[in-house]
């Protein structure tokens, strides 16, 4: 009978840890832009520049997670390091409330912010994946998803009611998100559970590398068309109704992500089916042209919808062939992380980029055609790692 060490990490555990902190960076990474956007009266190109500096440190840093934790081995553990991070998630959400006037603070939270989620993040997913595999882990993530998603569109829908208290305030959600995650990591073991190689191996489909390689191209794109629209989606709801506090249609892409990932945890029709990444690039794309260039309010609710849908379905594709070739180590969270991370820092540089070159008023057409090259880029990467794939399949 395998011991307590070596069983994998109690899933109720690790996704209560997961609501809360995905409760706690849902308002992190997206009331961070209506704060500065109304609090420090930020205009669009300086949101990009702080979302860019974001995503930067995002990526470096969970890149770095799995050498973090193995270098601490000797010393702690990945739960104390899991709960050390948590602690600096929530100094960084309440060091603005100690100088709201200072915009150098904020600054500063953003960036401490972003280093403490990016190393949160891979050792959550470890402890969810390991010693978990094939059916197993697939229906761990499909529970991790459903989890993580209806937290982060709670945060947008709460946000406007705690927001009559100030912007600012907003980030006190924050604050007690990622301290409830820190008291329920206390509830994990040490070190998450035994993954058995060979297990691991069997698990492994025949052409999982090649989907992964493609993958680690759709998944980054996904966030850099992610990361130019949401610190522009303030100003854009703002043009389109008025005003910038719409959480609830904010919400929208976020409720049809979830529904996404419910079918896919549900159906499995996605599994090992290469269609299902195409179908994730035209949502994306279209998604994203119907919210930078909506006329209305209506047109840029339906955008926010089906751009959710292409996010779930790269999200869950790249997230479990990740774990499941990465043998659920956090260097394979870390990756995945590290991936998202420079579409948060690429996405904003688009922006920057075309705002540099057009005229403002021109400027969110510009930003869309510049991610359609994106689009264009890494679908012909993923298509040349499904054409090695097709080359294998028949030599």
């Amino acid at each position: 009978m395998p011991s307590r060490h070596d069983r994998p990490a109690p899933l109720a555990v690790v996704l209560l840890v997961t609501f809360m902190g995905s409760l706690s960076g849902g308002v992190f990474w997206a009331a961070m832009f209506f704060v500065t956007a109304e609090h420090y009266r930020f205009s669009p190109e300086r949101n990009l520049m702080l979302a860019a500096v974001m995503g930067a440190v995002y990526a470096v840093a969970a890149a770095g997670a799995g050498r973090l934790v193995r270098r601490l081995s000797s010393l702690s553990s990945p739960r104390a390091v899991l709960v050390a991070a948590l602690a600096a998630w929530t100094v960084a959400a309440l060091i603005p409330l100690a100088a709201p006037r200072a915009e150098a603070v904020i600054w500063v939270a953003a960036v401490l912010g972003a280093v403490a989620s990016a190393v949160t993040w891979p050792i959550v997913e470890s402890y969810l994946s390991a010693g978990r595999h094939g059916a197993q882990m697939r229906a761990a993530i499909g529970w991790f998803n459903v989890t993580w998603t209806p937290a982060t569109a709670t945060a947008l829908l709460l946000m406007p009611i705690v927001s009559r208290a100030g912007m600012l305030a907003t980030l006190t959600l924050s604050a007690a998100g990622s301290g409830a995650a820190l008291l329920a990591t206390l509830a994990l073991p040490t070190h998450p559970g035994a993954h058995e190689p060979e297990a691991a191996q069997a698990a492994v489909g025949r052409e999982y590398r090649s989907l992964v390689r493609a993958a680690s191209w759709l998944l980054p794109m996904s966030y850099i068309l992610c990361a130019v629209m949401a610190p522009l989606l303030p100003h854009r709801l703002a043009a389109v109704s008025g005003g910038t506090a719409s959480g609830g249609v904010a919400a929208l892409w976020m409720l049809a992500r979830f529904a996404t990932l419910m079918a896919m945890w549900r159906t499995g029709f996605w599994h090992g089916r290469w269609g299902t990444l195409a179908l994730a690039v035209g949502a994306l794309a279209l998604g994203l042209a119907a919210v930078m260039l909506a006329p209305s309010l209506g047109v840029l609710a339906a955008g926010l919808v089906v751009f959710g849908v292409g996010m779930g379905l790269t999200y869950y594709a790249a997230l479990y062939y990740s774990l499941a070739v990465g043998h659920a180590a956090v260097d394979a969270g870390g990756t995945f992380e590290a991936l998202i991370g420079f579409g948060y820092f690429g996405g904003p540089l688009l922006g920057l980029t075309a705002r540099a070159v057009v005229a403002p008023a021109h400027a969110a057409t510009a930003t869309v055609a510049l991610a359609w090259l994106v689009v264009a880029g890494c679908s012909a990467a993923a298509l040349g790692r499904y054409l090695a794939a097709r080359r294998a399949r028949g030599s």
